[in-house]
């Protein structure tokens, strides 16, 4: 009689003590007790973030998941005096999880390790960008409403907020770290004002005011990623439709204070969020072309690469794409360079 299946463990510190007595035995790559407590602090850091984003289960993650952990790190904790892992301490994530999970697989506790090619956010294993072509860009481009400011009666405050995330994620190619690290105090504009402290967007007293275009200051951490960039018209806009319903909302005005919220908490919007809001418009704009399937894991990285090659199509200089972009040198573009009509 063949043994049972040993029983899933629901506890995830149950699987880092299972895994951990596993790697200590080795006798050839066998880790130190020392070795041990720093990756089961990686472990347990990224079970925390499955409670944060309502996967309760360890066992339930996907590699979309992963990917939103790895890429969650927000610019501005390092300033703030907070831990903010650097890109080689996100590749060491990658490396633990991966084995953890390996090892959760070789137990029969998964059928597949979340932690794959879709998961990893280095460089040198990320397989081909995914990248629109030019007609279905045109029509998520249509898809888009028409920016008002002030907003449309009748639109609902997640409708203004998307309209404004969806548009500098397709015009401006922000990543899903700087728009989650986006704070009010970012914002440049001349009708944006401050009284004691919290921000207040002014009554439109001049033409010149009325159509400036705003401007973002983007942090990050490495010098190219440092930058401030000019909206189009139309982003600019949708975010003054935001700011101008936003100034209504009961959340924080503060400079510091996230420029995106959460419909809950009122908080900084996480990965996942942004991942929805762009994959839910993706997904709707490309109904009639594509079957959902094939678009379940377009999002914000799929329209930031998009939106370079865009800029790649219409002739715009390299520096200038790489100054837009927050990128170091064109080793980054050349992944994108074969979208080029």
């Amino acid at each position: 009689m063949k043994n049972a299946k040993p029983a899933i463990p629901i506890d995830p510190a149950e699987v880092f003590r299972i895994w951990g007595l596993h790697r200590a035995a080795l006798k050839k790559g066998g880790l130190a007790p020392r070795s041990l407590e720093t990756y089961q602090s990686l472990w347990s850091t990224w079970c925390q973030h499955l409670g944060v984003t309502g996967l309760r289960r360890w066992n339930e993650a996907k590699s979309d998941d992963v990917r939103a952990f790895l890429e969650s790190l927000n610019p501005r904790a390092l300033r703030r005096g907070l831990q903010h892992p650097s890109s080689v301490t996100q590749r060491r994530y990658y490396r633990v999880l991966k084995e953890i999970y390996q090892y959760a697989l070789a137990q029969e506790w998964l059928t597949a390790n979340p932690v794959d090619a879709e998961a990893s956010v280095s460089p040198s294993e990320q397989k081909d960008a995914l990248v629109f072509h030019a007609l279905d860009w045109q029509v998520m481009l249509q898809a888009l409403p028409t920016p008002q400011d002030p907003p449309l009666q009748g639109l609902s405050v997640l409708a203004v907020r998307d309209q404004a995330l969806l548009r500098l994620m397709m015009e401006a190619g922000l990543t899903v770290a700087e728009l989650a690290s986006l704070d009010l105090g970012d914002v440049r504009h001349p009708r944006l004002g401050w009284t004691r402290g919290s921000a207040e967007l002014w009554p439109e007293a001049t033409a010149a005011s009325a159509s400036g275009i705003v401007e973002l200051d983007i942090d990050g951490l490495r010098a190219a990623q440092q930058r401030r960039i000019v909206l189009s018209a139309a982003a600019s806009v949708a975010l003054l439709g935001w700011l101008h319903l936003r100034a209504t909302l009961n959340v924080p005005q503060r400079a510091e204070s996230p420029l995106f919220v959460s419909r809950k908490k009122a908080g900084r919007l996480t990965p996942r969020a942004l991942f929805h809001v762009a994959n839910l418009f993706i997904v709707k704009a490309l109904a009639s072309r594509y079957p959902d399937t094939l678009l379940a894991h377009a999002g914000p990285m799929t329209l930031r690469n998009s939106c370079i090659v865009r800029w790649l199509d219409a002739g715009i200089p390299d520096d200038e794409i790489l100054a837009r972009a927050g990128l170091k040198d064109l080793q980054a573009l050349l992944r994108l360079r074969k979208h080029v009509v």
